[in-house]
């Protein structure tokens, strides 16, 4: 096989998985006419070439809405190029038909990609044909149009995870102490540059609301022993202290970022999956020339070339949280992907209307009982490995 010939699809991973899989010397699109998007092939071709520098890539558009004419296109297309294979997997109902159509008249290849058993076969005789590529995230990023654009926290280096887990694990036991520590310390971090570490401050002071806050002295001790800071002196006037780091500032001034190192180490430490990202920052449209925060996702990361997106919440989800997630998880990984929303609230246990609203939009939810079990991770794990795209497919999402 020289040429394969692809039906472009809404869904990224079906444009991609193929090709990738099958490294041909040629990939040829049909798409919808009626599809204006300059950048769409644009950002197929940056995924390609980091793969397949010498890939070539050509397109045509077709009516979709005439079976005949996309017939007649795709036989053009079949007769005018050497040995040639066709992914009848991504397109409308009618592209497939018409290429199987084709296919058969030339005798071409007729494959089909199993996005979900992760291989390519045969449709004629059900042999499989490969294994499936695996994928990265930079990949769907790179396919969608979209980039990176850094870390809203820096991801911590492995021989801190136990302190970290420790650390979370106690403030989530202490959660409104945490509350208003986390609010001064915001408060009094605020006074000082970014790069600035040595902290005074008055022991008792007031916030932007009004209110008068105190911080927890036993939390600061714990930060101390867990060597987030050192040097602290609380003589009930005053308190003083240094940061270890500008990274453990930013990690002691973050009300819920210490839920999303807590499910970044867990996913990590689990050792199932690919590019675990944390605090990740898309630019949805790549080529612009204007570097734009579309969006801040908690943690994603990979599991069998699929993407999942997890947001952390350190308090009770809601519609919102829940909508704000669908759009994430569909603007890159499309259909083929999963959403986990983790919270601090107790929607699974108390079974309310948000966690019966994240099973209908097809999302998983993991509440408070999760996050403070002994075994959190494995129910991470399990929750993830367990989310069933295919049944996915009879639900009203």
């Amino acid at each position: 096989m020289t040429t394969l010939i692809e039906y472009y699809d809404k869904d990224v991973l079906k444009n991609i998985m193929g090709v990738l899989t099958l490294r041909p010397k040629k990939v040829i699109f049909l798409y919808d006419r009626e599809m204006h998007d300059p950048l769409a092939f644009r950002s197929l071709r940056t995924c390609f070439s980091k793969h397949l520098p010498e890939l070539v890539l050509e397109t045509h558009p077709v009516d979709i809405s005439s079976m005949d004419k996309i017939y007649r296109k795709t036989l053009q297309v079949l007769r005018t190029n050497e040995s040639c294979a066709m992914d009848l997997t991504g397109g409308s109902e009618l592209m497939i038909i018409a290429g199987f159509r084709a296919g058969m008249e030339t005798g071409a290849k007729l494959l089909h990609t199993d996005l979900t058993k992760n291989h390519i076969s045969d449709l004629l005789t059900d042999e499989v044909v490969a294994k499936t590529a695996t994928l990265t995230l930079q990949d769907f990023v790179d396919a969608r149009g979209a980039c990176f654009i850094g870390e809203s926290h820096q991801p911590p280096q492995p021989d801190r995870f136990d302190a970290i887990w420790n650390m979370a694990r106690y403030l989530f036991h202490h959660i409104s102490e945490w509350r208003m520590t986390c609010s001064y310390l915001q408060t009094v971090a605020a006074r000082y540059l970014p790069h600035e570490v040595f902290m005074d401050s008055k022991e008792q002071i007031y916030v932007k609301n009004g209110k008068r806050v105190t911080p927890d002295k036993a939390i600061l001790k714990e930060f101390q022993r867990l060597g987030f800071l050192k040097n602290l002196v609380m003589d009930g006037e005053r308190v003083h202290f240094s940061y270890s780091s500008v990274q453990n500032r930013s990690y002691c001034t973050g009300y819920g970022v210490w839920l999303e190192l807590y499910v970044y180490i867990a996913a990590v430490r689990a050792g199932v999956f690919d590019d675990v990202k944390l605090g990740t920052m898309i630019d949805w449209n790549a080529y612009d020339g204007v570097v734009v925060a579309g969006n801040e996702i908690d943690v994603i990361l990979m599991q069998q070339s699929l993407p999942v997106f997890i947001s952390c919440k350190l308090r009770s989800a809601d519609t919102a949280a829940l909508n704000e997630l669908l759009i994430a998880k569909k603007r890159i990984g499309g259909w083929f992907s999963k959403g986990v929303i983790v919270t601090f609230g107790k929607e699974k246990t108390e079974c309310s209307g948000t966690y019966q609203r994240s099973k209908e939009l097809g999302l998983e939810l993991l509440d408070a009982s999760d996050i403070l079990a002994e075994d959190f991770g494995a129910r991470l794990v399990k929750t993830i490995l367990g989310h069933d795209l295919v049944s996915l497919k009879w639900k009203k999402v």
